[in-house]
């Protein structure tokens, strides 16, 4: 490859790496896969760090010359379906190797497999619902909760309130859900406030990013290991915080 090719190369190769580190992926398995393609294109000498919110890539060609480049990782979450399409690009580009034309295209301009909104939304209240009646209550408590979920999910993927910061999402989408759940007390729907509130709460709950964030740490990435850890607890405490709220401003009608 010439000099512009092995830009272009290292800027797709860039750009795949932030793609699977924006599903959630272990940053060292980022970086292996990002390693493994730059073998495939000849490129034996080349060194990746990541984190998850930055990638740094130097790589060497046969004629000893260094190219490093970086990138900003900007969104941050858990999508397996997505990891699950880029594991099929990567599998891709391991057997036909294409060349940089089509590795650009492919990379650039993914296609991506959108979930029908509607069974998102049933999963969703299924959820809700399930850990409801699984937490201890009947089955009004987890109709409750299942239309506390509806409205979760219009939060999610409607309101776009995520674009803010997701912290700030968090507390505000709990503290409506809360708002929520004892209205519908209120209002007789459900029996018991405490276990709709915990069957809605599984739906906030980081738990894959925590246990993410504590194997990162045993994989010797420290750096994105605390950054996830500290982003969990974040969560839990806006989670927290949120229901709290509702219960200050509104448990009065529960009286």
């Amino acid at each position: 490859m010439n000099k512009e090719q092995t830009d272009l190369f290292l800027e797709d190769i860039l750009e795949f790496g932030k793609q699977y580190v924006a599903t959630g992926a272990q940053v060292k398995r980022v970086e292996d896969s990002m390693i493994n393609l730059c073998k495939i294109y000849g490129f034996e000498d080349a060194e990746i760090y990541a984190i998850t919110t930055l990638i740094i890539a130097t790589i060497k060609n046969k004629d000893g010359e260094h190219f490093t480049q970086s990138v900003r990782v900007t969104k941050s979450g858990t999508d397996l379906g997505r990891l699950e399409e880029i594991n099929e690009v990567y599998k891709y580009i391991c057997s036909a190797k294409p060349d940089l034309e089509e590795l650009d295209r492919i990379i650039k301009h993914p296609k991506e497999t959108k979930p029908k909104p509607f069974f998102k939304l049933i999963g969703y209240m299924l959820a809700a619902g399930s850990f409801a009646i699984f937490f201890g209550g009947n089955l009004y408590d987890g109709l409750a909760a299942a239309v506390v979920g509806i409205f979760i999910y219009l939060m999610d993927y409607h309101f776009r309130l995520k674009k803010i910061n997701n912290i700030v999402y968090t507390l505000t989408a709990s503290f409506f859900a809360g708002a929520l759940a004892i209205i519908s007390i209120y209002f007789g729907l459900g029996t018991s406030i405490d276990k709709i509130m915990i069957g809605d709460i599984m739906l906030f709950i980081p738990g894959l990013l925590l246990v993410n964030s504590v194997q990162e740490m045993f994989n010797k990435d420290i750096v994105a290991g605390l950054y996830k850890l500290i982003e969990a607890l974040f969560t839990a405490t806006a989670i927290a915080g949120g229901y709290a709220l509702s219960m200050i401003l509104l448990g009065g009608m529960l009286k």
